[in-house]
């Protein structure tokens, strides 16, 4: 199940310490999960484009984790690339439509587009699945994969 990271959620540990057990875990498996998750280490950091790389590798791994492509509409976000998040959300919700995660997420960038009806519309779909669906994703954060 995956687990939802929000900036309210107080960190445990030096986030460098997790980013290096994961890339010490990712020479040793070809695992998306292990990618994601370093990803998500590094975008705690600050180190966005890092963390972009991260879940591309997840990508690679396997096109179909939803995580890392929502992930990645998160991270294309934070760099200024908001039609490319877009996308990536696009490409999240045909692997899983009913990915709460993933709507919220396009809902958040259709907005910062300026797309507020259709925005709007999107995360009405999010509510349906989930109401209290908005409060699930306060600062459009990344999400680490068990």
């Amino acid at each position: 199940m995956p687990q939802l990271i929000t900036p309210e959620i107080p960190r445990k540990g030096d986030d460098r310490d997790a980013s290096r057990a994961y890339t010490d875990a990712i020479v040793e498996t070809l695992d998306p999960a292990a990618h994601n998750n370093r990803g998500v280490a590094l975008e705690r950091q600050g180190r966005y484009d890092e963390a972009l790389t991260a879940f591309s590798a997840a990508l690679l791994s396997d096109n179909e984790d939803v995580y890392a492509w929502n992930n990645r509409a998160v991270i294309l976000t934070r760099l200024g690339r908001p039609q490319e998040a877009v996308l990536a959300c696009r490409q999240a919700l045909a692997i899983d439509r009913s990915c709460i995660f993933a709507w919220v997420t396009y809902g958040m960038v259709l907005g910062r587009l300026g797309n507020y009806q259709e925005a709007e519309r999107v995360l009405a779909v999010a509510e349906d699945l989930d109401p209290q669906a908005r409060a699930l994703y306060p600062g459009n954060s990344t999400m680490t994969r068990a």
